[in-house]
């Protein structure tokens, strides 16, 4: 699932990373007061649909304890992360479904015809046969049915608990097939909402089709099983197992005669239906297979792949032979669909846009913007008038915060970018990827000063030292780097940590910079020369994020099993534990006096905790996962950057 991209890809470099890891070493005594676990009890706050570029309504009121309960969002960038694309039965309209709902376009002139409020994290949906309406699967184990007329809600069905992975519906509209992430195919008849089960597949339920005669459903798995279904009383054809390590996404032929099956390793295998013998194997992708599509125009069926380089494979189904690739994509493309008469089709991608084409160009047509890329990482200019984030599409992008307008759009990086950090001067930002590369920016003109390699894996985290000096960086290599930002040039490689390090943190003056680590422990080092003061441990699992109090008194952690950590920065005792995050802990920031201390979870929430009693003040419920937080410099806002894609402005509303 689309949701989980990014925590999946870091959950790779870390099990890779601690494979090889050394032996901790033998660290510092530390004190450790037992704690009070608090656990929260306030309602979570439900969050609205965000708008694309919503400008921000001026307000002088700084968030206090005394005005927090009054927080509301004053604007939501971006539609989202795109999900997934469909074409209706009769071709007028394109669906493209993102984490907050579903927008239908005219697929003529691409004009927005409609939005459907699917509320919480949509997984997928599909047109009823009539193209009247539309089913949708969400994360929470939710199933609607909605008009596309009007958007409205007919029917929501019974649940199967649990997170709704595809949708297929029967030829005549009548059942509603449900694939589901504990293994199961669900039959719902539509009218009546009575079920039946098709179980025996023992991972995520990643593909359903119907056979064009309605006689057979085919589903696939995450187990790398392919099951043959006969529709009209459940019994099981055939079970296959594909050859590839992995079953990622399929697509059936028109006619119903061949299915191909996506990989991860960018194979693509293409069988024949009746026997399920396999015909050919695809491969030369060189990377993830995320979406397929059969065409079938004058005869001739094409095969779409949607590949996660950010180009679209066209091969012919008869024989594999490559017809052609488009390549205007600058990230991955997740879904590819043909328009009924095979005569266009539409790509959408992690770079927020959806293209048209004709299968026979190379040049798109047209295309769609105001989507997104999952953020993985937010900053503030210190004067406060722009917003950055790192986005999971490689990009960096840039936005005025009074109008909303996005200003720049930073391309440089070949992976995605962790973390970002602006300069104490505002004048550069610092940019780490998954490429291994640090890159220092010019904000002014968006020009790249330095391109710096020095770690050897994947780079997680960077931050600016107060006084500008120093650039420290933090890999899954298990260093930290120090470097001067005048020059680039290496100051020290802080060793000690024995797994990747996930987050690393200046104190206020400068003198200390901390780091966190899969390994359970966060170490404290001097800056001056490298040395290594203290180890602070009591964590039961990784350590995701860091943040010091403003007077450096105290060091707030964040860790996996969702509890956050306060710390004597001077002495490394445990002050508090604070509990109620389900999730990891992946961001963390306090309000300028100190008082507050937000904290942003793989949950789907963000919390707020009164720091001198650490009790929880407020849960903000979100869409997606709370990748990264940042108050602003005047301390009115509150920036939410999440796997969604959707960067949310929260403050307290001015009084007209």
């Amino acid at each position: 699932m689309q949701r989980r991209i990014t925590s999946l890809l870091l959950l790779l470099i870390i099990v890779i990373a601690d494979a090889c890891a050394p032996k901790p070493t033998a660290a510092p005594p530390t004190y450790a007061p037992i704690p009070t676990h608090i656990l929260p009890t306030p309602t979570p706050t439900p969050l609205p649909a965000a708008l694309a570029g919503t400008p921000i309504s001026a307000s002088n009121s700084l968030i206090t304890t005394e005005n927090v309960t009054e927080l509301v969002q004053l604007a939501g960038w971006s539609k989202g992360t795109i999900v997934k694309l469909a074409n209706s039965p009769d071709g007028k309209l394109l669906a493209v479904g993102t984490p907050l709902g579903i927008h239908l376009y005219s697929t003529g002139s691409l004009e927005e015809a409609g939005f459907i409020d699917t509320g919480e994290w949509l997984n997928t949906f599909v047109f009823s046969p009539d193209g009247a309406s539309i089913a949708s699967g969400r994360q929470d184990g939710s199933i609607q049915i909605w008009s596309v007329a009007d958007g409205s809600l007919q029917k929501a069905l019974n649940s199967p608990f649990a997170a709704i992975t595809s949708l297929a519906f029967s030829l005549s509209g009548s059942t509603l097939a449900v694939g589901a992430s504990d293994g199961n195919v669900y039959l719902f008849d539509v009218a009546s909402q009575a079920s039946r089960v098709l179980s025996g597949q023992a991972a995520p339920v990643v593909g359903l089709v119907f056979s064009p005669d309605g006689e057979t459903l085919i589903s696939g798995s995450a187990d790398r099983t392919i099951k043959s279904w006969q529709y009209a009383n459940g019994a099981l054809r055939y079970t296959i197992k594909v050859r590839t390590k992995s079953l990622d996404t399929l697509a059936l032929s028109p006619d119903g005669t061949l299915l191909a099956t996506g990989a991860s390793d960018g194979t693509v295998e293409i069988r024949r239906v009746a026997d399920s013998a396999l015909i050919r194997s695809l491969t030369g992708l060189g990377q993830p297979a995320l979406g397929l599509a059969f065409s079938n125009e004058g005869g001739e069926s094409v095969l779409a792949i949607a590949s996660n380089d950010g180009k679209v494979w066209l091969r012919r189904a008869r024989d594999g032979n490559l017809i052609g690739t488009l390549e205007e994509h600058t990230s991955g493309v997740n879904s590819v669909v043909f328009s009924p008469d095979g005569k266009r089709l539409f790509s959408g991608s992690f770079d927020g846009t959806v293209r048209v084409w004709d299968p026979a160009g190379t040049a798109s047509l047209n295309s769609l913007d105001g989507f997104s890329s999952p953020i993985e990482s937010i900053a503030y200019s210190p004067d406060g008038a722009r917003l950055a984030a790192g986005m999971f599409d490689n990009s960096i992008r840039i936005w005025d915060v009074a109008d909303g307008e996005l200003s720049q759009v930073l391309l440089g990086h070949t992976a995605p970018v962790r973390s970002i950090a602006f300069s104490p001067d505002g004048t550069k930002l610092a940019s780490v990827s998954d490429d291994l590369k640090t890159i220092l920016w010019n904000v002014a003109d968006g020009d790249i000063i330095r391109s710096t390699g020095g770690h050897t894996e994947h780079v997680l985290t960077v931050a600016f030292s107060p006084d500008g000096a120093v650039l420290a960086t933090g890999s899954a290599d298990q260093t930290v780097r120090l470097a001067n930002v005048s020059d680039g040039g290496r100051i020290a490689t802080l060793r000690g940590h024995a797994g990747p390090v996930l987050d690393v943190a200046f104190s206020p003056d400068g003198s200390l910079i901390a780091s966190a680590s899969t390994d359970q422990t966060i170490h404290l080092w001097r800056v001056s020369d490298g040395e290594e003061t203290n180890i602070l441990k009591g964590n039961v699992s990784e350590i995701l994020s860091l943040a010091f109090s403003p007077l450096g008194l105290s060091l707030a952690s964040g860790a996996g099993d969702g509890s956050i950590y306060l710390w004597d920065a001077a002495t490394g005792n445990i002050q508090r534990i604070l509990g109620g995050h389900t999730d990891e802990v992946r961001s963390l920031v306090f309000t300028a006096d100190g008082e507050l201390l937000f904290s942003g979870s793989s949950d789907d929430t963000v919390r707020i905790w009164r720091v001198s009693s650490g009790t929880p003040i407020r849960s903000l419920k979100i869409t997606g996962i709370a990748n990264s937080l940042a108050v602003s410099p005047d301390g009115a806002l509150l920036a939410i950057g999440s796997e969604d894609g959707i960067l949310r402005l929260w403050g307290i509303a001015s009084q007209q």
